[in-house]
């Protein structure tokens, strides 16, 4: 058995205490946080600002005085595109002056829509009811919509064979169902003069708009009945009788009848439609609802940059002339799609005209003499940054007469257009306060 020796172990210690306290202080390593990203902050924080101040850009732009009286008021600058503006049927803003389509077919940015917009130029809503009618051979459009003269109800149908029509009130926002046959797509061709009532065609199966705009031919339809918002609720259109090839009706003023236009010719019918007056009446192609002048006398046809005026008395065309809006000064390719919206007055007639640029369309909005052809620009509604197009516009005849040009001022387009601001606005904010805290964060690291 061995022993140990105290007094060696001793010195192996003191030996080892030795080693210990010569050997040089290693600091530990300590672990450094990495730089937080401020990069990706301050991009985010730059596009939110981007997104708060592109529209009052669009919206500062060209302003002309503010309106004044109690006419229809014509928005110069027009109102831009929204994402998310109210709707009609949850928060009503009363008579419109016009309704269209807010872009058309498949976007970039955008989803089209289909909008109302405010006798005074002020509000700017969407219509669900006709965003809710589209199919897919729409690409994405609302269905076919129609504003009544006094622009109280928009008449709306749809091409998907359903037999859908329904009629919009914007004061209230309340939406009626019409029953029409299955099977059929429903396309609104006019109201009545006094509002009343509106003629819609139906189409055999579903109908796409899309290939009917590549055809040279209009669309003819041998099924026109009149929905009569009086009638009781469940109530179906009346067929008008004997009807066929149909493609335009447009009301007399004073309830002088209704003019149905066809493949064959034009009749001048009882104000319901259901009996014929006159036959044979010569007014040309392309009558639209707003064709008649407010005194009755004169009926505008045509597009295509070159206008027919007719002369109507007592169901007799009496004269005929030709406004080639072609050859106006500086028109160029802007006229070659002029068309008319309705009337300004007994003698000036509002058409519309687009002028192609790129993959957007210009929309221009002129006044021209109905007996020179002499041409006003009124106002340009510009596509916008997203590029929406303004396409299908249907006028207000009765708010048309003497209506305005002007700035109406700030545009309403509802709650949810507030709330997305204030949104952006916040995280504006919060992204900005974030960047500071982490740049302080890197300097003090350094």
């Amino acid at each position: 058995m061995s022993r140990t020796n105290p007094q060696q172990s001793e010195r192996a210690v003191r030996a080892l205490q030795g080693l210990l306290h010569d050997l040089p202080d290693v600091p530990l390593p300590v672990r450094r946080r990495g730089r937080p990203p401020v990069g990706p902050l301050l991009v985010a924080a730059a596009v939110t600002l981007v997104l708060l101040l592109l529209p009052l850009h669009v919206a500062e732009r060209d302003r002309s005085p503010a309106a004044t009286g109690t006419h229809a008021v014509l928005p110069d600058p027009f109102p831009a595109y929204a994402h998310v503006p109210a709707t009609v049927e949850r928060l009503p803003a009363g008579p419109a002056s016009m309704v269209f389509t807010h872009g058309s077919g498949v976007e970039f940015l955008d989803h089209p829509q289909a909008i109302a917009l405010g006798a005074d130029g002020t509000s700017y809503r969407r219509l669900d009811t006709a965003d809710d009618a589209s199919v897919p051979s729409d690409q994405g459009d609302p269905g076919p919509i129609l504003l009544s003269p006094d622009g109280r109800t928009v008449a709306v149908g749809g091409r998907g064979g359903e037999g859908d029509l329904f009629t919009v009130s914007l004061e209230d926002g309340s939406v009626r169902t019409w029953p029409l046959p299955e099977g059929r797509s429903s396309v609104p061709l006019g109201w009545s003069a006094d509002s009343q009532s509106v003629f819609v065609g139906l189409v055999e199966g579903v109908y796409d708009r899309y290939a009917g705009l590549s055809s040279a031919s209009q669309l003819a339809v041998d099924d026109v009945r009149r929905a009569d918002l009086s009638a009781a609720e469940g109530t179906g259109p009346t067929p008008l009788p004997d009807v066929s090839s149909v493609t335009g009706v447009a009301p007399l003023p004073y309830g002088e009848g209704v003019l149905v236009a066809g493949t064959a010719g034009t009749e001048l019918r009882s104000p319901d439609g259901m009996r014929v007056v006159a036959k044979d009446l010569d007014l040309g192609p392309d009558l639209g609802p707003a064709a008649v002048s407010p005194d009755g006398r004169s009926v505008v046809t045509g597009s295509r940059g070159e206008l027919r005026v007719n002369t109507l008395a007592d169901g007799t065309v009496t004269s005929t002339y030709y406004l080639d809006l072609r050859a106006t000064e500086g028109s160029n390719e802007v006229a070659l799609t002029a068309e008319p919206l309705g009337w300004l007055g007994e003698d000036r007639i509002l058409v519309s005209a687009y002028q192609e640029a790129g993959s957007t369309n210009r929309l221009h909005l002129w006044s021209v003499d109905a007996g020179t052809g002499s041409t006003t620009e009124l106002l340009v509604a510009e596509p916008g940054w997203t590029g929406a197009s303004i396409v299908e516009v249907s006028i207000a005849a009765d708010l048309l007469d003497g209506a305005e040009v002007s700035d109406p001022g700030p545009i309403d387009r509802g709650r949810a257009g507030l709330a997305l601001r204030a949104a952006l606005l916040l995280a504006l904010v919060v992204l900005t306060v974030r960047a500071a805290m982490q740049l302080r964060s890197v300097r003090r690291d350094r």
